[in-house]
């Protein structure tokens, strides 16, 4: 499994850049849907081994923080930021292993794919 989800990283890789050649925005799209499923699979994986899910969401806050004014200068003023709160939820563990094998079964099938298409893309783009 570890070697499928390693092969994710060169996809990953190449999103991250700043400016996408052609051979990478195709890579890219072509690794969408595994990437997609590596990242389900990694959270499942998470939670079984931990034997909960994390809840994750984004709370607003207000805090003091300094403002510019071209008239004014420097000033204090009223901020909002956001902060991620994380909150274990209870889950059937069982039922969460079979989800994990079908994301696995799913991952190899869209490994598969996004390897022949990849391929299409090296040879559409070879000296790129």
């Amino acid at each position: 499994m570890r070697k499928i989800l390693a092969s994710t990283s060169f996809a990953a890789l190449l999103t991250l850049s700043a400016c996408s050649t052609p051979i990478q925005t195709c890579i890219s799209n072509a690794s969408a849907d595994r990437d997609e499923i590596a990242e389900k699979f990694e959270i499942a994986q998470g939670n079984v081994e931990r034997g909960y899910a994390i809840h994750r969401q984004s709370v607003p806050y207000t805090y003091t923080g300094q403002c510019f004014n071209g008239t004014v200068g420097s000033y204090s003023c009223q901020k909002t930021g956001t902060r991620v709160l994380e909150t274990p939820v209870t889950i059937d563990v069982n039922e969460e292993r079979q989800k994990l094998a079908a994301l696995e079964r799913q991952l190899i099938l869209a490994n598969q794919r996004a390897d022949a298409q990849v391929a299409q893309c090296r040879a559409l783009y070879p000296q790129t």
